[in-house]
Order: structure tokens, then sequence, then C-alpha cells
């Protein structure tokens, strides 16, 4: 990997999480030298979603799968699709299975929150999923292990969530089930 600086960087770099990478740009390419890097069109459709425009007086940038998401029916769905051909463009450079599911997470849960109305449109400029998948695919095609051990935690880590909260939904399920059969016993 390489800095910004495109000095070398060690082994314990860490890559921002909103750290924005204009397309084009070879100091975080991904891939091996010979080896597999990120398709142009792979890039280009991410930074056009999730990073187009800089807002004036301020550091952030934003894209239009926020803006695509406001049209009405159709545009979550216009959004899912185009989200998809960053995944697609990633399983074609040959990403770990484990990498695949957690960018296919990212873009699930952009898309399920995306769906409520004002909120989730504000979410959808937020969360950026297309940059963060084509950070994972640079991080795979840099370091495939690291990267298919950090997505496998990742992974383990939801499917505990979403057990813990399935978990609590059915306990307060069947709490508020027996409450109501009591107080039916005490009114008849």
């Amino acid at each position: 990997m390489y800095n910004n600086d495109g000095v070398s960087a060690g082994e314990d770099e860490v890559i921002e999480p909103d750290e924005v990478i204009p397309p084009g740009d070879d100091s975080e390419a991904g891939g091996t030298e010979g080896g597999p890097a990120v398709p142009p069109y792979v890039e280009m459709l991410a930074w056009i979603l999730d990073d187009w425009f800089r807002i004036p007086l301020t550091n952030k940038r934003v894209g239009i799968d926020g803006a695509i998401g406001m049209v009405p029916v159709v545009g979550d769905g216009a959004g899912l699709v185009t989200s998809a051909i960053v995944i697609v463009g990633a399983v074609g450079q040959g990403v770990s299975v484990p990498t695949v599911i957690r960018m296919v997470g990212n873009v699930l849960f952009d898309s399920m929150l995306g769906v409520v109305p004002f909120m989730g449109d504000a979410f959808d400029f937020a969360w950026k999923s297309n940059a963060k998948n084509v950070r994972l695919l640079k991080a795979d095609l840099a370091d495939p292990q690291r990267t298919r051990r950090s997505s496998l935690a990742v992974m383990a880590i939801s499917v505990g969530v979403v057990l813990v909260l399935t978990a609590a939904t059915v306990a307060a399920a069947a709490l508020g089930l027996w409450l109501m059969v009591r107080l039916g016993e005490a009114i008849f």
C-alpha cells in the first residue's frame, strides 16, 4: 500500500472509512503487482454514486445515490441495481466469498434503511455503501487473507446482533401475549 504521498506504507496502515479516493488515483489501486486491479468503471460508478459533489463550505462529499432514492417507487430499486454493478465487478476480480457477502450486506443495509421516507434518503447520502465496497475490493485485492478474516468477523458480529434482536423480539411478544392473557382472565 502507498500513502497519499506515494510512499510505501507499513502493513499496519489503516484506511480511514471516510477517506475519499477519486477514481483513477493509483495510490490505492489494489491488486498485487501484475495481479488484478479495480476495474475503472467500478471506481467511477462508486464515486458518482457516493462522492461526486462537494457540499459548499464543508469538506463533505455526496453522490447521486441519495437523490436517486428520492424518486418514488423506482428510486430505491435503481440504487440497488447500480450498487449491484459494483459487487459484480468485485466478483469478476475474484474477491473472497466473505468479502462479497459483506459487500452485499452493505448494500442491503443501505437499501433497507433507504426506503424510510426522508430519513432513509439522508442515510443514503451518509452511508456510502458503494465507496465502502470499493475500499473492501481494494483491500481484498491487496491482502485477501486479512480482508477475509475481517469480513468473517463482521459477519459473525452481524449474525450475533440479529440473533439477539430476534430473541428480544420473541421475548417481548411472549411477554405481551402473557400480559394480554392475564388481563383477559382478570377482566372476565
